[in-house]
């Protein structure tokens, strides 16, 4: 105000000294100068009041948004309201413009951190944990397990034969199946446990506070049967059946970290593979005073001393002649208190033992040493053919026994076959084809056994070249009634016949089946409907005199009449 009162006197002295010689003027000049200074003083305040409201403060606001916009919790701030329509107001609303791309920002950066955050914890393909998330839980659940002395169990899990899916079907079927079994293994754990993968077919599965190694084997046995339900793919459309091997390690007794307990879990993961995939192994047998369960160790070693082991035999016969052209040896346990057992009741057990290989030999050298002993006392029963795992399969010593076998009992080309699973005959392309030249060259035949029920590759079946093609008893048992039984049968018939295979069908039952198979062109038949699996005999009924003088109707006859006797027999 001082300011202003020296520049209005400045402009107005010089012009009052204009009128200063009127003697009025004179009179009431105080007065005068009171009323400017008055005036001056108002236009002052008035002008001050202005530039406050208009400049002052919309200045110290937008400097205080401004402001806040630039700390760290700037999102969320309040904006900037009743803006004038000048160039203040126009700064005014730049700024809120700038305020809300901020927000918009910074939520973009939350979203990413959060996202960045999952990826660094969850495996993009299955949703589940990845090693890094699963170790954080693995410790979490250890550190508990520790203070409340709780036992753990850790299983590494591999998919059998994945590298074979995505190298014939491609990698995009090969991630939509691994989806498929992460989400199966989630839903056939606990809610407490924890299932994650850690790369490619191989996942991992975290089960705390377990009571014991029952409780384990249990858990173990839900994940492999849920991995090995088919899978329906949609590219390309169709349904894939795989197995897994399961090695499994503990918590105090295999391990007190968790690189320590993958490893062991690793380890008992390949004892596994080696003993025929799609079964479990712990890295530590559990107690050996504990009491064996059935089919343990000592109890199959005992039962191989007391030839409690047995063969049976169950032939396969030609629908058209009416006569059998070979069998198949069936083992069976006379168990001194449980009766006859199957071989489903045991083989697990032998495998995971390590007792297969002894029953399997065992297996091999009564067959062979009774179809010796058929063919001495003049009776052609054909061809045996063994059924054999895939732990055998692949044993080393498995052409050097067959080998001597084949020379002990005099045994020709031809006359002993071995069956094999699909899933042992497609897998490891390398191994079995070297594996099947060396029985060719022993003169064994090979037969593909579960035709129809699981994945075969017929480029590998064109190099395999089996003697014969066995169509699966559950294909037959939908004859004729389902449509597309019928169809996959006559589809295996036509591409037996152009690869020059013999094809048989096993677990005939009824008449209809047999019909429906031998006009799909399926003539040689095994099953309930022509013969039961019974113990060997001095003159079995489906076997023919190998004399030339016996005439084929006699062989024809006793065939007809023991398919006639056991239809009428069989179960329904």
């Amino acid at each position: 105000m001082t300011v202003l009162a020296v520049v209005a006197a400045g402009v107005l002295l010089p012009a009052a000294g204009m009128w200063w010689a009127s003697p009025w003027i004179r009179e009431h000049a105080g007065a005068l100068l009171g009323l400017v200074a008055v005036q001056l003083a108002l236009a002052a305040g008035g002008l001050s009041w202005v530039l406050d409201w208009r400049v002052l403060q919309p200045l110290a606001r937008i400097k205080r948004h401004a402001s806040a916009m630039a700390q760290p919790d700037a999102r969320g701030a309040p904006r900037l309201n009743g803006l004038r329509p000048d160039e203040l107001g126009e700064l005014g609303r730049r700024l809120n413009q700038a305020h809300d791309r901020l927000d918009g920002l910074l939520a973009e950066l939350e979203n990413s951190n959060a996202e960045l955050h999952r990826m660094a914890m969850v495996d993009q393909l299955t949703g589940l944990p990845n090693r890094r998330l699963f170790l954080e839980l693995f410790d979490h659940s250890l550190a508990v397990a520790k203070r409340s002395q709780q036992t753990m169990a850790l299983m590494f899990i591999d998919l059998d034969r994945f590298k074979h899916i995505n190298d014939t079907l491609g990698h995009p079927a090969g991630d939509e199946l691994l989806r498929a079994l992460g989400q199966r293994l989630r839903q056939a754990m606990r809610g407490s446990d924890v299932v994650g993968r850690l790369s490619g077919d191989e996942f991992v599965a975290l089960l705390p506070d377990v009571s014991g190694a029952e409780a384990v084997a249990q858990a173990a046995l839900r994940m492999i049967h849920a991995i090995e339900q088919p899978v329906s793919l949609a590219h390309p459309p169709t349904k894939m059946q795989v197995s897994a091997s399961i090695g499994i390690a503990q918590f105090p007794a295999d391990g007190g970290s968790f690189d320590e307990l993958l490893h062991h879990a690793d380890q008992a993961m390949y004892r596994a593979k080696e003993a025929g995939r799609g079964r479990h192994v712990f890295y530590r047998e559990p107690d050996p005073q504990a009491s064996v369960p059935p089919g343990g160790d000592a109890e199959l070693a005992l039962a191989l001393q007391r030839h409690e082991l047995l063969l049976h035999y169950q032939p396969v016969f030609d629908t058209q002649t009416g006569r059998a052209i070979g069998a198949e040896a069936l083992l069976r346990w006379q168990h001194p208190s449980r009766g006859l057992l199957a071989p489903a009741r045991f083989i697990h057990r032998a495998e995971e033992c390590g007792q297969i290989h002894a029953l399997g030999e065992h297996a091999l050298r009564s067959a062979c040493k009774q179809l010796e002993a058929w063919k001495a006392a003049g009776l052609h029963a054909g061809s045996i053919a063994v059924n054999l795992s895939a732990g055998e399969f692949r044993h080393e010593r498995l052409p050097r026994v067959l080998a001597h076998v084949m020379q002990d009992h005099h045994l020709a080309a031809g006359e002993l076959e071995l069956e094999l699973s699909s899933h042992t005959m497609m897998s490891d392309p390398e191994f079995t084809q070297a594996r099947v030249d060396e029985l060719r060259e022993l003169g064994i035949s090979l037969v593909l056994d579960d035709v129809g029920s699981a994945m075969v590759s017929l480029s590998r079946l064109g190099q395999l070249h089996p003697a014969k093609l066995k169509i699966d008893a559950a294909l037959v048992s939908r004859l004729p009634q389902d449509k597309d039984a019928c169809a996959t049968v006559h589809a295996i018939v036509q591409l037996a016949r152009s690869l020059g295979v013999a094809v048989v069908a096993s677990g005939v039952e009824t008449e209809a089946q047999r019909d429906a198979l031998t006009q799909a062109g399926c003539r040689w038949q095994q099953g309930f409907f022509f013969a039961r699996p019974a113990p060997a005999s001095n003159e079995p009924q489906w076997t023919t005199s190998a004399a030339p003088a016996a005439s084929a109707s006699s062989g024809d006859q006793r065939a007809r009449a023991a398919a006639s006797a056991n239809s009428r027999s069989r179960p329904h």
